[in-house]
């Protein structure tokens, strides 16, 4: 067995507006896994967002590190554990995936293409109902920043193809036109049958962000992710406190990457959900551990992709089926590349579904 990676660059098919700005390509590195016959049986996706990825400094340092990956595995003789049938967030030297705590892209990567060859690169990498095509995932729709007739556009499309969730990106144009969108939902359509959530990216303050909450919670908004910075913590628990519209938290959990962070973040704010992204938030077993620790409090999650390709679109969207899904997850984002690879996901009524 030999691992080897190659970077891939996706182009948007639509000007992507973030809280960062305008994204045009979005860069992957593959992590391929091959057998003595030089065939491929594993492969994962290392997806990052730059200025949000903490690990991604450069493109340098980055595959530097991919490299240093790829030594590591040698020398560990890690094909013995996919020949032995036993990949698991346990059994794979868990050692050694703390080692990637900092790097959870690329823990992600590696996680995904473990588990892929464990499975002789079926691409099936967690058999449950779901990637076995026998229930389908509630998403959200999702309606990027943009001009208001752009984001109107949207909405009225996500509508009508049945998404009854819809996640509107906000602090990109003026909040009047922004809140315009909002009531515009909910003169046509109550809470019980379009749920309106809204992520701001930490776009507001102390001093702006109570005149957004109470305008949000006019027009019965489900959630609001990360209303403020996420070093934010203690204006983040007096909100999620107070509880006007509900608090999710996205970019805050990037920072914990161990257990006792974790559990700690969690305690200090007590937010009414969190929002998981694998390739920000620990890979794979560190989402488990959200998991984990956000249903012993009690706190709602859902997961989303990071702008990941269909391939590792597909990775999370089985893991999620690992669950009991009672919330719409963020899994709509496969359609928003020119150049994605193939993908054997269906959307359809706000439904994600696996080809059988």
């Amino acid at each position: 067995m030999k691992a080897s990676f190659k970077k891939h660059t996706f182009n948007f098919l639509f000007p992507a507006g973030t809280s960062r700005g305008v994204l045009h390509t979005k860069d992957a590195w593959f992590l391929s896994i091959t057998n003595e016959k030089s065939l491929l049986v594993g492969i994962g996706e290392c997806s990052v967002i730059p200025s949000l990825s903490p690990e991604f400094t450069s493109e340098e340092d980055y595959c530097e590190k991919l490299n240093e990956l790829i030594s590591s595995l040698e020398s560990i003789n890690f094909s013995a554990f996919i020949e032995e049938n036993s990949i698991s967030f346990t059994t794979f030297g868990q050692s050694f995936l703390n080692e990637l705590n900092e790097w959870p892209s690329i823990k992600f990567g590696l996680e995904c293409a473990l588990l892929d060859a464990n499975q002789k690169g079926s691409g099936i990498i967690f058999d449950n109902p779901f990637s076995r095509g026998e229930i389908s995932i509630p998403i959200n729709g999702l309606v990027w920043m943009g001009n208001k007739e752009f984001m109107l556009k949207q909405i009225e499309q996500k509508i009508a193809e049945g998404f009854k969730t819809i996640k509107l990106k906000i602090g990109a144009i003026d909040f009047d036109s922004e809140l315009g969108l909002i009531r515009g939902i909910r003169e046509k359509f109550s809470s019980n049958e379009i749920t309106i959530r809204v992520d701001a990216n930490g776009a507001f303050n102390e001093f702006s962000v109570y005149k957004i909450l109470n305008e949000l919670k006019r027009y019965d908004v489900h959630s609001i992710e990360q209303p403020v910075g996420q070093n934010e913590l203690a204006l983040l628990n007096v909100l999620a406190k107070e509880n006007i519209v509900p608090i999710a938290l996205d970019e805050s959990l990037i920072a914990c990457q161990n257990r006792s962070t974790k559990r700690e973040l969690l305690d200090e704010i007590e937010p009414q959900y969190i929002v998981l992204k694998p390739s920000l938030h620990g890979g794979l077993s560190g989402t488990k551990e959200w998991i984990q620790l956000a249903e012993e409090r009690k706190i709602g999650w859902w997961i989303t992709s990071a702008l990941e390709s269909s391939l590792g679109l597909a990775a999370i969207a089985q893991f999620t089926g690992n669950y009991p899904v009672n919330l719409p997850q963020g899994l709509g984002t496969g359609g928003v590349f020119s150049n994605n690879l193939p993908s054997n996901l269906i959307i359809a009524n706000g439904q994600l579904t696996m080809k059988k």
